[in-house]
């Protein structure tokens, strides 16, 4: 077995776990799509279409509320942009491979095998292989997602209504954000990130708070580092 081959199966291996608190929301975002009318083929070409669990199931509840398709498609958009920002940082691990290949891995990225690559870059700065640990972790998640929204539309009528599945999504992004907050900067980035979440999401139209939000966290891990080189250089 060859080296590629190798590390694509350490990378599903490795994304495995997760699955637990993937496959439940996944399945509640298949009956929420039956549930707002979509069709067999409507809600297959969407799933399909689209690996972005947020804003897919923001997109079917302002469907569900009759919202125009304008102001649904702002507000995938909106959720969405956090991926420019992945793709910035996985451009030096995917230079290399063809625009056709990027193409593949723009569309199968998620926020859970991102993370996983970065982690694992991180770790061993030296894999060459990194690109085949993340199309690995990508594709069992992509074909879990789907697996548990056939499910959900299918099935979903034996979940009672009042067990409440959404929970699982957050402790998710929890588990891949813990590990990394191991720096200062960072530390301070979540925490302004997600003070400024609680208070500008609610506040602020089309999910744009939560745009606003990132910027900040962003920006005050950068202040914050920037700061902290300036003083240890002025008190050599």
């Amino acid at each position: 077995m060859t080296n590629s081959k190798k590390e694509f199966l350490r990378g599903g291996r490795a994304i495995t776990p997760i699955l637990i608190g993937i496959m439940p929301f996944s399945v509640v975002f298949g009956y929420a799509m039956k549930n707002a009318g979509l069709t067999g083929i409507q809600s297959s070409f969407f799933a399909l279409s689209l690996l972005a669990g947020a804003s897919q199931l923001a997109a079917v509840q302002l469907y569900a509320a009759h919202t125009p398709a304008f102001i649904i498609i702002v507000t995938a958009l909106v959720i969405n942009l956090r991926y420019a920002m992945y793709s910035l940082s996985l451009q030096p691990i995917l230079k290399q491979r063809s625009f056709v290949k990027r193409l593949f891995a723009a569309f199968i990225m998620s926020d859970q095998s991102y993370a996983f690559t970065m982690s694992e870059g991180e770790n061993n700065p030296g894999n060459r292989f990194l690109p085949s640990f993340f199309l690995g972790a990508s594709l069992v998640l992509y074909c879990s997602w789907q697996a548990g929204i056939f499910l959900g539309y299918n099935l979903g009528t034996i979940i009672p209504e009042r067990l409440s599945l959404d929970f699982a999504i957050p402790l998710v992004f929890m588990s891949l954000l813990i590990p990394h907050l191991k720096g200062r900067d960072r530390q301070i980035s979540a925490l302004a990130g997600a003070v400024a979440a609680v208070i500008l999401v609610p506040r602020f139209p089309l999910q744009s708070g939560l745009l606003i939000s990132i910027f900040i966290g962003i920006g005050s891990g950068m202040a914050y580092r920037t700061f902290q080189e300036t003083w240890m250089r002025d008190n050599r």
